[in-house]
């Protein structure tokens, strides 16, 4: 037996001089620390908590602090009248400018249209009574009895006058075929 209390002897000294190589034995070398440290001084450290433990109690009882805390609640509601509908109405908004700007650039360029039309007819109109002007004066020019008179009476027969018979003529017909130019 003796070899064995000698065993324990030397592992007893080799933990306390080397420490703690293990949480357990680290915990463990606490435990035995504090357990040591009351037994050796048991009354002032009873004290000591249980007038710490009667500070804290006191202060707790005279301020019964509670927080302030003022929340209200949030409704979300999923229907249409929730954040859904704000945003279906601003889309609706939203759809109903654009629609209405569009319409606007519709008429604007209905009416661009319009305009141009009415430049083109006045134009088509301006040249109309130029060449009038001009069939007017290749009328009087025109001899009843040259082939060309006696051609161009045969070709007034099918219109109204021999005005417009004369301006079909000068727009079907070169300018250098007349003898203008």
């Amino acid at each position: 037996m003796d070899s064995i209390e000698k065993l324990l002897g030397e592992i007893k000294a080799e933990t306390q001089n080397s420490g703690p190589k293990f949480p357990e034995q680290m915990e463990a070398n606490r435990t035995h620390k504090a357990a040591n440290s009351l037994s050796a001084n048991p009354p002032q450290l009873m004290y000591n908590l249980d007038s710490l433990l009667e500070k804290v109690e006191s202060e707790a009882k005279e301020h019964k602090v509670q927080p302030f805390v003022n929340v209200q609640p949030i409704e979300l509601e999923v229907t249409s009248k929730g954040l859904g509908g704000h945003l279906d109405q601003l889309f609706g908004d939203l759809k109903q400018e654009f629609e209405a700007q569009e319409q606007a650039e519709q008429l604007k360029r209905e009416q661009e249209r319009q305009e141009e039309a009415k430049k083109l007819e006045r134009l088509k109109q301006k040249q109309r009574e130029e060449l009038a002007k001009r069939a007017q004066e290749w009328l009087k020019k025109l001899d009843p009895y040259s082939d060309e008179g006696f051609w161009f009476g045969q070709f007034a027969e099918h219109y109204s006058s021999k005005l417009e018979a004369a301006i079909a003529y000068l727009e079907a017909t070169p300018s250098e075929k007349r003898g203008e130019g």
